[in-house]
């Protein structure tokens, strides 16, 4: 009797332990299916958008430009369904695909000094890397006012805002800043400010290679000079401003869903 009943958990056991593994690789099956559908579906979404940007010029920021796209793509024109913010999602590609890139260049750039034994001037390598970031709107100059506007957007702002503050970001980091304090916050709020005016002084620029517009960035840079003397006059005042500004700041950045790379 004990044997049989021995036999009887053994086998039991036996049988529950192998319902348990091959539910736990179901699971783990059913996963991966969704990682890789989900893969699947994110691959498609950046075919289509960089198949896009060809149309923006004929098309501007627009369904119609994603349709042709997807058309392009071997994909039915349905496909533009992929986008429910349509137009404001092209937008966000080539933002980010360009921050991209900027971030390649200067990345390189600082291999190439470093290499040299150079040491890079911070002014310079900071206007350099705006005007060239600024260039990657040329090919669509006409039609970038569209895009400002769709980035204006309310439901729109907090990826307009999270891909500029990145953007901000990867300049003054391949700069050299490694600043951890108050002083972070305010040399990306300043940068950010003297982006997007000269951003929009560009788009009325009529002088031959947008000159007037470097004119104007470089005139705006010198104003980072005082960066140092602002922090002091900030480091004189009380240390609870100090907090509450510096709060406000981390709450802003919070919202935005915007987090610097951990350096």
């Amino acid at each position: 009797v004990r044997r049989r009943q021995a036999r009887f958990i053994s086998v039991t056991a036996a049988k529950f332990t192998a319902e348990q593994r091959s539910e736990g690789q179901s699971s783990e099956n059913s996963a991966k299916e969704d990682a890789q559908e989900a893969q699947y579906e994110h691959d498609i979404r950046q075919r289509i958008l960089s198949a896009s940007l060809v149309y923006v010029q004929e098309l501007g920021w627009t369904q119609k430009a994603l349709e042709a796209g997807a058309k392009d793509e071997g994909l039915p024109p349905i496909a533009h369904g992929m986008f429910p913010r349509g137009g404001a999602e092209l937008v966000h590609y080539f933002y980010s695909k360009s921050n991209e890139e900027l971030a390649e260049i200067l990345s390189a750039d600082v291999k190439e000094a470093e290499a040299k034994g150079e040491k890079l001037k911070t002014q310079t390598f900071i206007q350099n890397a705006i005007e060239t970031r600024l260039r990657m709107i040329f090919p669509y100059m006409d039609i970038w006012p569209q895009a400002m506007a769709i980035q204006a957007l309310p439901q729109n702002a907090v990826d307009s805002w999270t891909n500029t503050l990145n953007l901000m970001d990867e300049i003054w980091y391949y700069a050299g800043d490694r600043s951890t304090d108050f002083n972070w916050y305010t040399k990306r709020m300043t940068l950010f400010a003297i982006y997007k005016s000269t951003e929009v002084y560009m788009l009325q620029d009529k002088s031959a290679d947008k000159e007037d517009t470097w004119a104007f960035l470089n005139r705006r840079l010198k104003d980072l000079e005082n960066i140092a003397a602002a922090k002091k006059s900030c480091e004189q005042n009380s240390d609870v401003f100090k907090e509450a500004v510096k709060g406000f700041a981390v709450m802003g950045r919070n919202v935005l869903g915007f987090n610097s790379r951990d350096r």
